[in-house]
C-alpha cells in the first residue's frame, strides 16, 4: 500500500505537470485521460499484489467499455480514437490469459505474450484503416544513421542506469554464447522494444495529439507507461520508466519515426540483460569507461538537432515570459537606432548635397564677382560685361574677386 500511495502522488503531480504546459483546447477529453490515467494505476496495483482476479476484471472492463463508450456517445473522431486506443492497452494485460500457465517458462513468455500483444495492435491498425506511417513505421524526417546513432547512444546510458535501479538476480546464459545473445537481441528488439513502442508511442502519443499540446501528450504517454512498470514494485523504476518514456515520446514526435524509440528502447533492455549476465566483467571500470565513451561517440553525429519549441507554462511562469518583454524592448530601442541611424546617414547626404551646391554657387560668384577696369577711360564694371559701356573697349579683369580682396 505505501508503494501505490507513492506512485498515486507521483501520478498526481505529474498530471498536474502536464497540464500546466498549455491549456488543453477541450476539458472534457483532458479529464477523461486523467480518469484512464488513474484507472491503470488501479488496475497494476490489483493486479502486482492486492488482488490478482479485480486487476484482471478491471482490465477486462476497462478493454470493453473504453471503445463502447467511444463509440456511442457525441464525441468527435479524434476522442473517439483516442479512448480507443486506452482500451486497447488496457487490452494488453489480459495477453497472458490464452496461455497455459506450464507453458509459460522463461523462454517462451515474454515472446509469447508479446507476439500476442503485436497481432492486437496489427488487428487494431485494420480495423481502424490506419496506415503504418501514421504510427511512425516509415523513416521521417532526419536521416536514418542520425536516428540510429542518437538512439543506440542513448539506449546504452539508460541500460546502465536501470541496472543499477533494479539491481536484478545475475542471469545464467545457455552454454551457446552466440545463440543466447541473439535470442535476446531478436526478443527485445521485435517484441518488446517494438511491440510497447507502436502502442505507446505510435497509437496512444499519437492520438493524444490530437487532443492536447504536443508536451501535454507526451507527458500523459510516459506517465501511463512509468504506470505499466508497477510490477517492479520500485519507486526508482517507476520515475525511470516516465522519465525515459518522456525521452521515448519526445524522440517519436521529433523524428515522426520509431526508429530511435524503438532502437533504444531495445538496446537499453539488451544492456541491461547483459550486465546482469556478465556482471564480474561488464561492471568493471576498464569495460564501463569504454562503454561510456562509446556512447557519448555515438551520440556526437546528431548534436544539434532543432530544439522543441519552447513550453508556454501558465502556472508557474507568467503569460508573457520576461525574456518576451526583454525582446520587446531591445527590439524598440534597436528599431529607434536604426530610424535614428537612418535619419542621420539621410541628413549627412543632404549636407553632401547642400555642401555641393555651396560649391557649385562659389564657383558660380566667383565668376560674377570679377571687377574689370577698362584701360582707356578708367571706368570700373563688375559681371560678365567683356567691354566697355561708355567707350567700347576691351576690359581687362583688375581684382580676381571681392571675397579674395
Amino acid at each position: 500500500m505505501t508503494y501505490f500511495y507513492f506512485a498515486a502522488t507521483a501520478t498526481g503531480l505529474c498530471v498536474m505537470a502536464s497540464f500546466t504546459v498549455r491549456r488543453p483546447k477541450r476539458s472534457i477529453p483532458s479529464l477523461a485521460l486523467v480518469v484512464v490515467t488513474f484507472a491503470l494505476l488501479f488496475e497494476e496495483a490489483l493486479l502486482n499484489g492486492l488482488n490478482q482476479s479485480a486487476g484482471l476484471s478491471l482490465a477486462l472492463l476497462a478493454t470493453l467499455a473504453l471503445p463502447l463508450v467511444g463509440s456511442i456517445s457525441r464525441l468527435s473522431e479524434e476522442e473517439r480514437y483516442a479512448l480507443q486506443a486506452c482500451g486497447l492497452m488496457f487490452a494488453t494485460r489480459l495477453a497472458f490469459i490464452p496461455f497455459p500457465q506450464t507453458f509459460l517458462k522463461i523462454e517462451t513468455t515474454t515472446p509469447s505474450i508479446y507476439a500476442l500483444v503485436i497481432a492486437l495492435i496489427i488487428a487494431f491498425l485494420i480495423l481502424k484503416r490506419i496506415s503504418l506511417t501514421k504510427i511512425g513505421l516509415t523513416r521521417g524526417p532526419y536521416s536514418i544513421s542520425m536516428q540510429v546513432s542518437a538512439g543506440a547512444s542513448i539506449g546504452i546510458f539508460s541500460g546502465i542506469i536501470e541496472y543499477h535501479i533494479l539491481k536484478p538476480s545475475p542471469i545464467r546464459l545457455a552454454p551457446d554464447v552466440i545463440q543466447a545473445t541473439l535470442y535476446v537481441v531478436i526478443v527485445m528488439t521485435l517484441f518488446v522494444g517494438l511491440g510497447e513502442e507502436m502502442l505507446f508511442r505510435g497509437i496512444i502519443q499519437e492520438s493524444y495529439q490530437n487532443l492536447l499540446p504536443p508536451w501535454s501528450a507526451i507527458m500523459i504517454a510516459s506517465i501511463q507507461f512509468g504506470i505499466m512498470h508497477y510490477g517492479w514494485l520500485n519507486p526508482l523504476e517507476l520515475l525511470f520508466a516516465y522519465g525515459m518514456g518522456l525521452v521515448f515520446g519526445y524522440s517519436f514526435w521529433k523524428t515522426k519515426s520509431l526508429i530511435a524509440p524503438v532502437i533504444t528502447h531495445s538496446l537499453g533492455n539488451i544492456v541491461m540483460f547483459h550486465i546482469a549476465a556478465y556482471n564480474e566483467i561488464m561492471l568493471t571500470p576498464n569495460v564501463m569507461a569504454l562503454t561510456i565513451i562509446f556512447a557519448t561517440v555515438l551520440l556526437l553525429p546528431t548534436v544539434p538537432w532543432q530544439r522543441l519549441p519552447k513550453p508556454e507554462f501558465r502556472t508557474f511562469l507568467p503569460a508573457k515570459p520576461i525574456w518576451g518583454k526583454c525582446r520587446g524592448i531591445l527590439k524598440k530601442y534597436f528599431d529607434e537606432i536604426s530610424t535614428t541611424t537612418k535619419t542621420w546617414l539621410q541628413a549627412l547626404k543632404e549636407l553632401r548635397s547642400h555642401a555641393s551646391a555651396l560649391h557649385k554657387e562659389k564657383e558660380t560668384s566667383f565668376e560674377q564677382d570679377i571687377i574689370y577696369l577698362c584701360p582707356y577711360c578708367g571706368r570700373l564694371l563688375i559681371g560678365k560685361e567683356k567691354y566697355c559701356d561708355m567707350c567700347g573697349r576691351q576690359l581687362l579683369p583688375a581684382v580676381n574677386s571681392i571675397e579674395g580682396h
